[in-house]
Protein backbone atom coordinates (compact mmCIF):
# COMPACT_ATOMS: atom_id res chain seq x y z
CA UNK A 1 0.00 0.00 0.00
CA UNK A 2 1.25 3.29 -0.71
CA UNK A 3 1.35 6.45 2.13
CA UNK A 4 0.35 9.40 1.61
CA UNK A 5 3.61 10.80 1.96
CA UNK A 6 5.20 8.90 -0.94
CA UNK A 7 2.34 9.42 -2.95
CA UNK A 8 2.98 12.69 -2.36
CA UNK A 9 6.69 12.44 -3.23
CA UNK A 10 6.49 10.51 -6.14
CA UNK A 11 3.86 13.44 -7.62
CA UNK A 12 6.39 15.40 -7.03
CA UNK A 13 9.26 13.60 -9.28
CA UNK A 14 6.48 13.21 -11.57
CA UNK A 15 5.73 16.96 -12.07
CA UNK A 16 9.16 17.25 -12.74
CA UNK A 17 9.62 15.00 -14.87
CA UNK A 18 7.16 15.60 -16.64
CA UNK A 19 7.93 19.33 -16.89
CA UNK A 20 11.40 18.44 -18.53
CA UNK A 21 9.69 16.07 -21.51
CA UNK A 22 7.47 19.29 -21.72
CA UNK A 23 10.50 21.70 -22.18
CA UNK A 24 12.39 19.24 -23.99
CA UNK A 25 9.88 18.42 -26.42
CA UNK A 26 8.90 21.99 -27.40
CA UNK A 27 12.09 22.89 -27.93
CA UNK A 28 12.97 20.11 -30.30
CA UNK A 29 9.54 21.05 -32.02
CA UNK A 30 10.24 24.37 -32.25
CA UNK A 31 13.75 23.09 -34.09
CA UNK A 32 12.07 20.63 -36.41
CA UNK A 33 9.74 24.02 -37.32
CA UNK A 34 12.50 26.27 -37.88
CA UNK A 35 14.88 23.67 -40.11
CA UNK A 36 11.70 23.31 -41.90
CA UNK A 37 10.96 26.80 -42.71
CA UNK A 38 14.29 27.36 -43.68
CA UNK A 39 15.10 24.39 -45.40
CA UNK A 40 11.77 25.23 -47.66
CA UNK A 41 12.83 28.63 -47.98
CA UNK A 42 16.08 27.96 -49.28
CA UNK A 43 14.97 25.22 -51.71
CA UNK A 44 12.12 27.33 -53.21
CA UNK A 45 14.00 30.94 -53.19
CA UNK A 46 17.00 30.45 -52.91
CA UNK A 47 17.76 26.80 -54.62
CA UNK A 48 19.78 25.45 -51.83
CA UNK A 49 17.72 23.29 -49.37
CA UNK A 50 19.73 22.53 -45.86
CA UNK A 51 21.46 18.81 -46.64
CA UNK A 52 19.90 15.94 -44.93
CA UNK A 53 17.05 18.21 -43.37
CA UNK A 54 14.24 15.58 -43.89
CA UNK A 55 16.73 12.62 -42.20
CA UNK A 56 17.27 15.37 -39.48
CA UNK A 57 13.41 16.39 -39.27
CA UNK A 58 12.77 12.48 -38.94
CA UNK A 59 15.03 11.89 -36.09
CA UNK A 60 13.65 15.18 -34.22
CA UNK A 61 9.73 14.05 -34.92
CA UNK A 62 10.82 10.52 -33.26
CA UNK A 63 11.80 12.44 -30.23
CA UNK A 64 8.64 15.10 -30.10
CA UNK A 65 6.13 11.67 -30.20
CA UNK A 66 8.43 9.41 -27.67
CA UNK A 67 8.53 12.91 -25.30
CA UNK A 68 5.14 13.36 -25.59
CA UNK A 69 4.50 9.77 -25.07
CA UNK A 70 5.81 10.52 -21.13
CA UNK A 71 3.51 13.07 -20.86
CA UNK A 72 0.70 11.23 -22.16
CA UNK A 73 1.34 8.25 -20.14
CA UNK A 74 1.83 10.30 -16.94
CA UNK A 75 -1.39 11.89 -17.45
CA UNK A 76 -3.48 8.81 -18.37
CA UNK A 77 -4.39 11.37 -21.68
CA UNK A 78 -5.00 8.87 -24.75
CA UNK A 79 -6.45 8.93 -27.87
CA UNK A 80 -9.43 6.10 -26.95
CA UNK A 81 -11.47 4.69 -29.41
CA UNK A 82 -14.39 3.87 -27.70
CA UNK A 83 -16.90 0.74 -29.06
CA UNK A 84 -17.17 -1.93 -26.54
CA UNK A 85 -15.69 -1.01 -23.28
CA UNK A 86 -18.34 1.68 -22.03
CA UNK A 87 -20.25 -2.21 -21.33
CA UNK A 88 -17.53 -3.70 -19.79
CA UNK A 89 -16.61 -0.55 -17.74
CA UNK A 90 -20.57 -1.01 -16.72
CA UNK A 91 -20.10 -4.50 -15.49
CA UNK A 92 -16.77 -4.58 -14.14
CA UNK A 93 -14.84 -0.86 -13.74
CA UNK A 94 -12.05 -1.81 -11.79
CA UNK A 95 -10.93 -5.39 -13.70
CA UNK A 96 -11.69 -2.97 -16.88
CA UNK A 97 -8.79 -0.28 -15.15
CA UNK A 98 -6.75 -3.07 -14.32
CA UNK A 99 -6.69 -4.93 -17.67
CA UNK A 100 -6.05 -2.09 -19.78
CA UNK A 101 -3.69 -0.31 -17.56
CA UNK A 102 -1.53 -3.73 -17.30
CA UNK A 103 -2.02 -4.31 -21.10
CA UNK A 104 -0.53 -0.78 -21.40
CA UNK A 105 2.27 -1.10 -19.52
CA UNK A 106 3.41 -4.47 -21.07
CA UNK A 107 3.25 -3.19 -24.53
CA UNK A 108 5.77 -0.44 -23.29
CA UNK A 109 7.44 -1.90 -21.78
CA UNK A 110 7.97 -4.35 -24.69
CA UNK A 111 8.48 -1.49 -27.12
CA UNK A 112 11.22 -0.42 -24.91
CA UNK A 113 12.81 -3.40 -24.95
CA UNK A 114 12.87 -3.56 -28.91
CA UNK A 115 14.31 -0.13 -29.00
CA UNK A 116 16.89 -1.28 -26.37
CA UNK A 117 17.98 -4.29 -28.84
CA UNK A 118 17.46 -2.16 -31.87
CA UNK A 119 20.38 0.26 -30.35
CA UNK A 120 22.15 -2.51 -29.19
CA UNK A 121 22.06 -4.45 -32.72
CA UNK A 122 22.85 -0.69 -34.58
CA UNK A 123 25.73 -0.28 -32.40
CA UNK A 124 27.48 -4.13 -32.99
CA UNK A 125 26.74 -2.97 -36.56
CA UNK A 126 27.89 0.32 -36.83
CA UNK A 127 24.71 1.44 -38.69
CA UNK A 128 24.03 5.13 -39.38
CA UNK A 129 21.86 7.09 -41.09
CA UNK A 130 21.62 7.40 -45.10
CA UNK A 131 22.64 10.80 -45.10
CA UNK A 132 24.04 12.23 -42.67
CA UNK A 133 25.77 9.02 -41.32
CA UNK A 134 24.36 9.69 -37.84
CA UNK A 135 24.82 6.37 -35.48
CA UNK A 136 21.64 4.37 -35.51
CA UNK A 137 22.50 3.39 -31.95
CA UNK A 138 22.44 6.65 -30.52
CA UNK A 139 19.36 7.39 -31.91
CA UNK A 140 17.75 4.02 -31.14
CA UNK A 141 19.26 4.56 -27.94
CA UNK A 142 17.71 8.21 -26.78
CA UNK A 143 14.29 7.05 -28.54
CA UNK A 144 14.32 3.85 -26.04
CA UNK A 145 15.08 5.78 -22.75
CA UNK A 146 12.58 8.53 -23.41
CA UNK A 147 10.23 5.48 -24.00
CA UNK A 148 11.99 3.78 -20.93
CA UNK A 149 10.86 7.56 -19.17
CA UNK A 150 7.77 6.92 -20.36
CA UNK A 151 6.94 3.99 -18.65
CA UNK A 152 8.63 5.35 -15.56
CA UNK A 153 6.20 8.11 -15.59
CA UNK A 154 2.77 5.85 -16.43
CA UNK A 155 3.60 3.79 -13.24
CA UNK A 156 4.23 6.86 -11.18
CA UNK A 157 0.96 8.28 -12.74
CA UNK A 158 -0.88 5.56 -11.69
CA UNK A 159 0.66 5.12 -8.41
CA UNK A 160 0.16 8.91 -7.47
CA UNK A 161 -3.69 9.24 -9.36
CA UNK A 162 -1.90 11.68 -11.32
CA UNK A 163 -4.61 12.17 -14.50
CA UNK A 164 -6.65 9.92 -12.84
CA UNK A 165 -10.32 10.59 -14.93
CA UNK A 166 -13.40 9.12 -14.32
CA UNK A 167 -14.93 10.86 -17.47
CA UNK A 168 -15.34 9.43 -20.48
CA UNK A 169 -16.56 10.43 -24.35
CA UNK A 170 -19.62 9.05 -23.39
CA UNK A 171 -20.15 10.92 -20.59
CA UNK A 172 -19.66 14.27 -21.50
Amino acid sequence: MTRPTDRHAGAGVLAQIVRGLEIFSSAVLALMMLLTFVDVVGRYLLGAPIFGASEMISVMLALVIFAGLGIANARDKHIVVELIDARVRAVAPRVYDIAVQGLSLFVMCLIVYVLFEAALHAAETNSRTIVLEWPLSSIFGVVAALAALSVVCQVLGLMTGAGRHDDHLEDL
